[in-house]
């Protein structure tokens, strides 16, 4: 079974990507592993890559939206904005992708850089299926697909409103 950053901390076990970032950030070990575990902190990792710390009392990242649309299918203007991002010390990349072949732009995207890289696999999932027809198996599908392929973290679109409905206190508008 594979252990997460958070599973580690939780059982106090530091990580190599626990170290760097100890190191990076100038975090001790104690603090680190504290809000790991309460998830506070978390390390961004991608293999050959080096982990990237985001949240309380780590530096202040620069993180990258990029990708094609269903009106502008451009795969090699969604590289220079890679080559740029990379140029200007972008800390990590999050790709939007909702036109064209995304999985390849995708792989692409891997291919061409060396930051974490983060995707919202309800977006392909939508395209690809239609909103329609989704289903549960679908999202899951695609989730699952864009941590196979190695993606840094992923961005979940979750309706709060029915899900707190009970125990809110006061009314989202």
């Amino acid at each position: 079974m594979r252990h997460t950053q958070i599973d580690c901390a939780r059982d106090g076990k530091l990580t190599l990507e626990m170290q760097q970032t100890m190191e990076r950030e100038n975090i001790d070990e104690d603090t680190l592993l504290s809000r790991v575990a309460e998830g506070s902190l978390v390390i961004m990792t991608r293999e050959g890559c080096p982990s990237i710390a985001i949240g309380r009392g780590a530096s202040t990242k620069v993180n990258v939206n990029l990708g094609t649309s269903a009106v502008r299918i451009d795969p090699d203007a969604e590289l220079e904005k890679v080559r740029i991002a990379e140029k200007y010390g972008a800390d990590t990349i999050t790709d939007l992708s909702m036109g064209g072949d995304i999985r390849a732009i995708r792989a692409s995207v891997f291919e061409n850089s060396r930051l974490p890289i983060t995707t919202v696999p309800i977006y392909q999932t939508v395209v690809e299926c239609g909103m329609k027809d989704l289903t549960e198996g679908d999202i899951l599908s695609y989730l699952k697909a864009h941590v196979d392929e190695g993606v840094s973290s992923v961005v979940l679109h979750l309706s709060l409103i029915h899900i707190s409905e009970p125990t809110r206190r006061t009314p989202i508008s």
